[in-house]
């Protein structure tokens, strides 16, 4: 029991460990050498059945999808130039973008690993001690999905500001006169 206990808390350990370590800057250059997939045909629809389209994600020098665009007056503005812009602006936010993302992923680390703890309280044991080492250990396992959670909210909460100010501040350089602000 011990064994499975310690395998348990070792997988959960690593796992935590490994969105810590991932803070680092993105891998852009390999990205960017590799070709985008192309898009696939829609298949023929079968006698009245809904087809599934498959699309390729988006080429490597273009932003996912939006977190935050701006609230623009766009009378008297061109819909291309301004998608021109809006996309530029999105490029200038990409590190942002990909520190949500992290924060995402290690908040949602955060909730397995509490999760995980909780589900170990039920593990039954034999003995009075092996129930407090346990404890113990569930505990801990929790404590520290806590803690991850917490501390991924604050950058993800960071992380979001720095976005839609750096989309803001980029689209009044571009001369764009913004309704909220």
């Amino acid at each position: 029991m011990r064994i499975v206990l310690a395998a348990l808390l070792a997988v959960m350990a690593g796992a935590c460990n490994q969105t810590v370590q991932s803070e680092g800057p993105e891998p852009v250059a390999a990205a960017a050498a590799l070709p985008a997939a192309p898009a696939l045909p829609p298949a023929a629809p079968a006698a009245g059945r809904p087809v599934a389209v498959a699309t390729a994600a988006p080429p490597p020098g273009e932003p996912g999808p939006a977190l935050y665009e701006p609230l623009v007056d766009t009378t008297r503005v061109k819909p291309q130039k301004y998608e021109q812009d809006l996309l530029a602006c999105k490029l200038q936010a990409v590190p942002q973008a990909a520190a949500i993302g992290r924060a995402t992923k290690q908040q949602q680390t955060g909730a397995a690993l509490q999760v995980a703890g909780t589900l170990a309280s039920y593990i039954p044991v034999p003995g009075f001690r092996q129930a407090h080492v346990l404890a113990a250990a569930t505990n801990a396992v929790q404590s520290m999905g806590e803690a991850t959670s917490e501390g991924a909210a604050a950058t993800l909460e960071q992380a979001t500001t720095d976005y839609a100010s750096i989309m803001d501040n980029c689209m009044v350089q571009k001369r764009y006169k913004l309704l909220r602000g």
